[in-house]
């Protein structure tokens, strides 16, 4: 996957080059943080009107 090109492939070298590669998915960060923002809105619309609800309920009794 990675397509990293150096002299790390070398054996002469290797003892005194390191080779990293580091992919950045930009599209799947985005995509998870859109599903965090919806989860969290709906958690506290969720809690609001739970709320609202059981107020409602205690004050018809």
């Amino acid at each position: 996957m990675c397509k990293c090109r150096g002299k790390a492939g070398s054996l002469a070298n290797a003892k005194n080059e390191a080779s990293v590669c580091v992919t950045v998915n930009v599209t799947n960060i985005v995509k998870y943080i859109c599903f965090a923002g919806i989860a969290i809105v709906g958690i506290i619309f969720g809690t609001k009107c739970y709320a609202e609800c059981t107020r409602e309920n205690r004050k018809e009794e």
